[in-house]
C-alpha cells in the first residue's frame, strides 16, 4: 500500500471575497456529509466537500510559470499531500484514509476562468489535470499536517 503524507491544510474563511484565498491550519476537522469544518463551503455540497491536491501541482506550476504559489491554499485546496500517492490515476469512488478521517474521490476538479485569473495563468486548459480532486467526507475525523494519507484497499 502506498502512503503519502499531509504537507498542508487550509480553509477558506467565511467572508473572503478572493475566490482562492485560504488560510493555513495545523489541523482541520472533516465532517461526514459536510466537508471541512470552518470552511466557507462547509455543508454546501454532497460531492464537492474537500479539494485534495498533490505537491506535484505546485512543482508543475513553478516549472511552467516560473513562480511559486504559497502552500497550502495557493490553488484554493484544503489538503496537500506528498507525491508518493499519484493523484493523477485515482479511481472514482476511491477512498483515502487521512488521520482519523476517510474521504472518497468524487470528480476531478475543473479549472475555470476565475481560477486561471486568480493564479495569473494564461489559459484555462493549461490547468486541466493539475488542480486536484473534489472529494466527499465519508468518515468524520481530525487530520493534521504530517498525518499519513493511504489508499483504502
Amino acid at each position: 500500500m502506498t502512503n503519502a503524507k499531509v504537507l498542508g491544510l487550509a480553509i477558506g474563511p467565511e467572508g473572503s471575497d478572493t475566490p482562492l484565498h485560504r488560510e493555513a491550519r495545523d489541523s482541520v476537522k472533516l465532517v461526514e456529509g459536510a466537508g471541512v469544518e470552518g470552511d466557507k463551503k462547509y455543508g454546501q455540497s454532497k460531492g464537492r466537500q474537500v479539494n485534495l491536491l498533490s505537491e506535484r501541482s505546485y512543482k508543475w506550476f513553478e516549472r511552467n510559470f516560473g513562480r511559486e504559489r504559497e502552500l497550502p491554499g495557493g490553488f484554493g485546496e484544503n489538503i496537500v499531500i506528498s507525491s508518493e500517492l499519484d493523484l493523477a490515476w485515482l479511481d472514482l469512488g476511491q477512498r483515502i484514509t487521512i488521520g482519523d478521517a476517510v474521504i472518497e474521490v468524487v470528480t476531478p476538479r475543473s479549472p475555470c476562468a476565475g481560477f486561471t485569473e486568480a493564479v495569473d495563468g494564461v489559459k484555462v486548459s493549461h490547468f486541466v489535470g493539475h488542480v486536484g480532486w473534489m472529494c466527499a467526507v465519508v468518515k468524520s475525523g481530525t487530520i493534521k499536517v504530517g498525518d499519513k494519507a493511504a489508499l483504502d484497499e
